[in-house]
């Protein structure tokens, strides 16, 4: 069996089955065999998309943001995480404390 990229070759040689991805294409893709259900591999997609902030990027995309902005909200992100594992750990300690003896 020849096949006309090498890339997909491997791919169906590592999976041990056939890939009936077309040629060539990169985004998401449930194949649906005979018998399953539509909406579940529409769902799956649905997820995919949804793990992968793929709109968020788009939106993102669509307008343009200076660098001192992009900086500034990567700032307040880090401060967000920081607050919460300050939280979580406060939390903890709290916990472990012996009153008395």
């Amino acid at each position: 069996m020849q096949t006309l990229c090498y890339y997909l070759e491997n791919q169906m040689r590592k999976n041990n089955r056939p890939n009936n991805r077309p040629l060539g294409f990169q985004g998401y893709y449930v194949e649906v065999r005979e018998g399953e259900d539509a909406v579940r591999a529409y769902r799956k997609i649905k997820r995919w998309i949804k793990e992968d902030n793929f709109i968020d990027q788009i939106r993102d995309n669509n307008i343009y943001k200076k660098p001192s902005e992009i900086k500034r909200e990567k700032e307040k992100e880090r401060r967000k995480t920081l607050r919460k594992l300050r939280r979580e750990r406060e939390d903890n300690l709290f916990v472990r404390v012996k009153r008395g003896r």
